[in-house]
């Protein structure tokens, strides 16, 4: 004990002496940190949050409160390539399904904008009224709430889809009223300094490259029109508040070491010494690095933090000053993003590498210099292709090159951002353009645009089409394509098919392949169980100082008091006229006893150790039977017909902190099902619905009806399988062509099996 005390009260005087030596007045660190904010403060840079205002005046508030954040659970694809350098108009292909191979429309979106339409009239006028500022907490610095940036996303896909639809229903005004508001999203943005926000600027302006595309393949917009979405465009600059990101970052974390500091000290009491010694010095070891870093690390890091984002802000300003994105990219800074490095391991460190991460997964590891040049390349290619249509409508047709639109449309004539070359540009035989830049590559590839979508699906980031990674696109160009044909839309529909045709024959071969690993696995469970000697059970648990039979014995006239837990939790079938599709069993325990402890449910072919879902009958309810007993009914359809092991399982609560479940014995069971329903299958919606079962032979024959729950008859579908898998689509109409209006549809399943001559007729999902 002498010892123990005397080891503590070292580590007390230690602690008391380091605390007293870094806690001196007068720190080296503290004062160099002073001179060199006063230095920079000197030179013209801002070094805390409260330099930033990012408030907003109240008629700026009101007007953006409109901007409603609506939501679609799918995301329409506004690009849709047809070769090399052509693309789908995608408001002239009709309204079909999203899945519907080779084909892209906007069916999905359109019952969320029906249902948000005020709304987004809404956004529509605030985007057209005015400037677009956000009223913003600078003072929060990194931990500043961006909301609105899911808002800005969302509301330009969705006014986008808006007006692509008006132009399928002939709307064309209206069409171009959401076009305009899209664009005014991003133009009239008076965008904050944080580098997330100057993404989200540049996301949207590629998405609204594509739905601007997308309009103009339309005839008979208005020179004033066009002029004026020229106009827009001319306005948008996605350069010069890049160096501020740098400033406002740099106050940002100036701000966190400061947090850092105010925040409490761990402490070790000798309290806590005395009782553990033995992981005191790892306690104490741990306090004094916190310690050590709060008063002296965070003055050393935020000096370097000072320093570091005034580099970061001098290399941004240098480089948002080129004149083209190839001198731009040999610049510091610029395609490899320094990161800061402290030399003491913190939360801090860990929540800039975070930060950092992330920005760099959503600017898809190519920085946002590299976001902004592709940006601004687009912006010139849009603004060149708006000039393009104005000079059509005046004069009857495009010009043969580019400089011809100026001075009449343009003030010189355009250049590619990347390159410093002029825009390529050339006229095609079916009088249309095709008009590109070269890329982050400077690479001229003659136009070839990058896939968006590959097969009906989207593509993913650079590396290649549908390829995953990272870094600038090879092989590809920036291009303002020409409108495909109508021979070029089928032939690629017809390749899409094929494609996807080819994948869902290998998905089917690859679940067929699962599905047969799974049902060996559980019949191999299945006949272990069967065959297994019930291990003893043990000691009885206790409910609330009871022995738990006797809490859940059954105490009515048809309770049997003699029996044990096993007896109690021994499922025996009964018969109710429901069989084969639903088995019920009886559990001789008080239902009003489980319902009040617990719950009562039925395992099927599970795994004596196993705790899944997976283990419990797939459709299943407890119910209380007329003597009081617990009564578990499973409908087998929706799980593998045969051979089945089940078991009582039940799951209690005590009063205390404390829960249990035990297991009945093993009962055989054995389902006689002709197919094995699919509850994900088993819902439909406006779209329609697919009507599924798994039959256990390759070969069958069926019939459905389709009845409304009143009994009315719907439709009928008969056919054939040799996958053992019956998978009908059902697109709500009847025999007769009427949509089905029904909020539920009842189901009757014919089955026949012609290799063993079994049939059956079972009602559905």
């Amino acid at each position: 004990m002498k010892l123990r005390w005397k080891i503590t009260m070292a580590f007390a005087v230690a602690g008391v002496i380091a605390a007293l030596f870094l806690l001196r007045p007068g720190s080296a660190a503290q004062t160099e940190v002073a001179k060199t904010r006063l230095a920079l403060r000197q030179q013209g840079f801002k070094t805390d949050l409260t330099d930033f205002n990012l408030g907003a005046p109240g008629e700026d508030r009101a007007r953006v409160a409109a901007l409603s954040d609506i939501r679609s659970t799918r995301q329409a694809v506004f690009m849709r390539e047809v070769g090399s350098n052509a693309a789908m108009v995608v408001w002239k292909q009709g309204q079909v399904e999203e899945d519907a191979p080779g084909q892209q429309s906007l069916p999905t979106l359109e019952e969320t904008i029906n249902k948000n339409e005020e709304a987004l009239d809404a956004a529509c006028e605030a985007a057209l009224s005015g400037p677009i500022r956000f009223d913003l907490n600078a003072s929060a610095g990194s931990a500043m709430r961006l909301g609105h940036l899911v808002i800005l996303r969302n509301l330009t896909q969705m006014l986008g889809a808006r007006a692509m639809l008006d132009l399928d229903q002939e709307k064309k005004d209206a069409a171009w009223t959401n076009l305009l508001a899209a664009t005014r999203l991003i133009s009239a943005w008076d965008i904050e300094p944080c580098e997330v926000s100057h993404l989200v600027q540049c996301a949207c302006s590629e998405n609204l490259f594509n739905i601007t595309w997308q309009l103009l393949q339309a005839d008979g917009w208005t020179d004033d029109r066009l002029a004026r979405l020229q106009q827009e465009w001319e306005s948008l600059d996605f350069f010069t508040g890049l160096p501020e990101v740098a400033a406002f970052s740099r106050a940002s974390t100036v701000a966190l070491c400061q947090l850092e500091r105010g925040r409490p000290a761990p402490v070790t009491t000798l309290k806590d010494m005395v009782r553990s010694p033995r992981y005191a010095w790892s306690s104490l070891n741990d306090n004094w690095r916190q310690f050590r870093y709060r008063h002296l690390g965070t003055y050393e890091d935020e000096k370097a933090l000072l320093l570091f984002y005034r580099d970061r802000e001098l290399e941004l300003r240098r480089a948002v000053r080129s004149a083209t994105w190839a001198e731009m990219r040999q610049l510091p800074g610029v395609t490899n993003m320094p990161v800061f490095q402290s030399k003491y391991p913190s939360m801090m460190q860990v929540m800039m590498n975070s930060r950092q991460l992330s920005v760099r997964f959503q600017a898809q590891g190519r920085g946002p210099l590299a976001r902004a040049a592709e940006a601004e390349a687009r912006r010139r290619i849009i603004v060149t292709a708006l000039a393009l249509e104005r000079y059509l409508g005046r004069h009857g047709s495009y010009p043969k090159a580019l400089p011809e639109l100026a001075p009449e449309f343009l003030k010189s004539p355009p250049g590619d951002f990347m390159d410093g070359k002029p825009l390529r540009y050339r006229l095609t035989g079916d009088g249309h353009f095709i008009l590109y830049s070269v890329g982050l590559d400077c690479v001229d590839d003659g136009g070839n645009m990058q896939p968006t979508v590959q097969f009906g699906r989207r593509a993913g980031f650079y590396g290649g089409p549908g390829g995953l990674g990272f870094g600038f696109a090879q092989g590809f160009d920036l291009v303002w394509p020409r409108p495909a044909s109508p021979e070029e839309v089928k032939a690629q529909q017809e390749v899409e098919k094929t494609a996807l045709e080819d994948e869902r024959k290998m998905a089917e071969l690859r679940a067929e392949t699962t599905a047969r690993e799974q049902e060996a696995s559980r019949q191999a469970t299945v006949k272990r169980l069967l065959t297994m000697k019930q291990p003893p059970r043990g000691k009885e648990a206790v409910y609330n100082g009871r022995p738990l039979s006797q809490v859940l014995r059954n105490e009515g006239p048809s309770g049997k008091a003699s029996l044990d837990l096993d007896g109690l939790l021994t499922a025996r079938q009964v018969v109710t006229g429901e069989e084969p599709e639903v088995a019920t069993f009886e559990v001789p325990i008080a239902y009003d006893v489980v319902t009040n402890i617990g719950e009562l449910r039925l395992l099927v072919d599970a795994e004596p150790e196993a705790r899944s879902a997976s283990d419990l009958g797939e459709l299943q309810s407890c119910s209380r039977s007329t003597n009081g007993n617990c009564l578990l009914a499973w409908n087998t359809t929706y799980d593998p017909p045969g051979q089945h092991a089940v078991q009582a399982q039940l799951y209690y609560a005590d009063r205390g902190p404390g829960q249990g479940e035990i297991r009945g014995p093993v009962t055989p069971f054995f389902s006689s099902n002709l197919c094995q329903f699919n509850a994900v299958y088993s819902q439909f919606d406006s779209r329609g619905g697919i009507l599924y079962a798994k039959l256990p032979e390759s070969n069958g024959l069926y019939s459905i009806e389709l009845k409304a729950p009143t009994g009315e008859h719907i439709r009928t579908f008969k056919g054939s399988t040799s996958n053992g898998v019956i998978q009908v689509p059902w697109d709500l109409t009847d025999d007769h062509g009427k949509k089905c209006t029904n909020e539920s549809v009842d189901t009757v399943f014919q089955i026949t099996l012609p290799d063993s001559k079994r049939s059956q007729t079972l009602k559905g999902p």
